[in-house]
């Protein structure tokens, strides 16, 4: 029989998320399927953190400022902004440094073709940014792997029209590295074509998560009028 694009989406959770089927991503996934992120205040750039040593850039937007500047493949070295500096792939791979205000003029030391050399980019918008599958997969599935192995996906509100199905799941697991419990919340939204998920729209109460893990939040010192 022939499954309904709501049970498709359903079997993905218990499989892939709860069962950690890792392999069969494909049986619920096109390898072509884009990821849509919405726009946001930063740089534009996406990095693999895997190594412990080398944090090395995969994907820069498009529509970013630093596009044409920081380039795929480059390595980043350091981030210094006109208050503070992160240095080392501890202090970058966390991209506190990627967030803040418009206009910040920011100095990216990266290396590349074993050159070490300084970039300047001013910190403005990001636009809707298109993110394939293909070139995060591995990086997903290695994060969970290794930094939430114990993590579990409930669906708590699902429903479809046509070829769209809309998912509110609540997540909840351990984080190897802090050894604390968190529990979030995320919404997606996905298109589905003969029976893969081909375009994904969603959100991370990410801000949740790092909150529970022990991150800090600070009210930002106010700019006199």
């Amino acid at each position: 029989m022939t499954k309904t694009n709501i049970q498709i989406v359903q079997e993905f959770y218990e499989q892939i998320i709860n069962r950690r089927q890792f392999d069969h991503i494909y049986d619920y996934y096109s390898p072509q399927c884009v990821f849509h992120t919405p726009p946001f205040i930063g740089f534009g750039l996406n990095f693999d953190d895997r190594d412990d040593d080398h944090l090395i850039i995969f994907d820069v937007a498009p529509n970013g400022p630093a596009y044409g500047k920081i380039l795929p493949g480059d390595e980043l070295i350091r981030v210094q902004g006109e208050h503070k500096s992160w240095e080392g792939p501890e202090q970058l791979k966390h991209n506190l440094w990627s967030l803040g205000l418009a206009g910040d003029l920011v100095t990216f030391t990266v290396r590349r073709n074993d050159e070490l050399i300084d970039v300047l980019v001013v910190r403005g918008r990001v636009g809707a940014w298109d993110i394939h599958l293909s070139t995060t997969v591995d990086i997903w599935f290695d994060d969970l792997r290794k930094n939430w192995q114990d993590l579990k996906s409930e669906i708590n509100l699902i429903f479809g029209q046509d070829d769209l199905v809309a998912c509110y799941a609540t997540n909840s697991g351990t984080n190897s590295k802090y050894h604390r419990t968190a529990i979030w919340g995320e919404c997606n939204i996905f298109r589905l074509s003969d029976g893969k998920i081909i375009e994904s729209w969603g959100m991370d109460d990410g801000v949740m998560q790092l909150r529970q893990l022990g991150y800090r939040i600070a009210e930002p010192e106010k700019e006199m009028a």
